[in-house]
């Protein structure tokens, strides 16, 4: 791994909500919502289940620790989405299934996270923590990299446990959230890496990307990778943390992918 540090802990307004790149930027910014595992202390009195028992997209922010050593801007957060998830709609459903509320109340298994439902007040302190300020970090950095380049490629990076016959899934809701061109040169870039390449399947983007739809120079692409490129889930270790299977071999795979065959196209474009 590089010796990019990602942060242990995020408070609003602390700063270390962003890691800017280790020299000059490219067009590319890259976010990371449900790479954290942090849950408040205050926050966990009235939780059923073990706050360490609530899973993220394991290993993802250590996955692609390379990328700010590219000059890809990175959005990460600390904060484990049941805190808050970023990738939900605020003003959508707010405390309810795991795949579309906000705070979520459920496992995705159905599983009730909390002894109680959270009251309104509670979930917009939740958001106020946890969600307000990823977003607020991810628009400055778009703002900031338009400013210096045309167009801005954002990757919304995630990670499935699903057994969907796909190593990679490209999300442009359906080519609402990016150009034709550079789903293509994502598309075309994992699959010269070796990689089984699939567009919209199950996962076709979710808040973060759709907020992005429309905005003419915003390319904005949710990639999905499959957890069994570099964990080792044989022994079904839900709810614990998987062990690491080729996880190095992939994080390689993925640093070429954007090193030699993403960022130069955007660069020469």
């Amino acid at each position: 791994m590089s010796d990019v540090t990602m942060p242990e802990s995020c408070e609003p307004g602390d700063g270390c909500w962003e890691v800017r790149p280790a020299g000059q930027a490219v067009p590319v910014v890259a976010c990371i919502p449900h790479g954290g595992r942090d849950f408040p202390a205050e926050l966990a009195s009235d939780l059923a289940v073990p706050p360490d028992t609530l899973w993220s997209d394991w290993l993802t922010c250590e996955l692609y620790e390379f990328l700010p050593s590219l000059g890809v801007t990175t959005i990460v957060t600390a904060f484990s989405r049941y805190v808050a998830d970023p990738n939900r709609d605020p003003a959508g459903d707010q405390h309810g299934s795991f795949w579309s509320s906000v705070v979520p109340a459920q496992t995705p298994e159905g599983q009730q996270v909390y002894h109680r439902p959270l009251s309104a007040a509670e979930i917009s302190h939740r958001l106020r923590l946890a969600h307000r300020p990823f977003h607020r970090a991810l628009d400055a950095a778009i703002a900031r990299i338009l400013g210096r380049f045309g167009r801005v490629l954002l990757l919304d990076l995630h990670s499935f446990g699903l057994p969907l016959p796909a190593d990679v899934i490209l999300g442009d809701q359906h080519g609402t959230t990016a150009s034709p061109q550079t789903v293509a040169l994502l598309e075309t870039a994992f699959a010269a890496n070796g990689f089984n390449v699939r567009r919209n399947d199950r996962f076709a983007g979710g808040w973060t990307v759709r907020r992005f739809a429309g905005e003419p120079r915003v390319d904005a692409v949710q990639i999905e990778l499959n957890q069994r490129r570099y964990l080792n889930l044989d022994g079904d270790p839900y709810p614990a943390e998987p062990p690491p299977g080729h996880f190095a071999a992939t994080s390689r795979l993925l640093r070429t992918t954007f090193a030699e065959d993403v960022i130069p196209q955007l660069l020469a474009a």
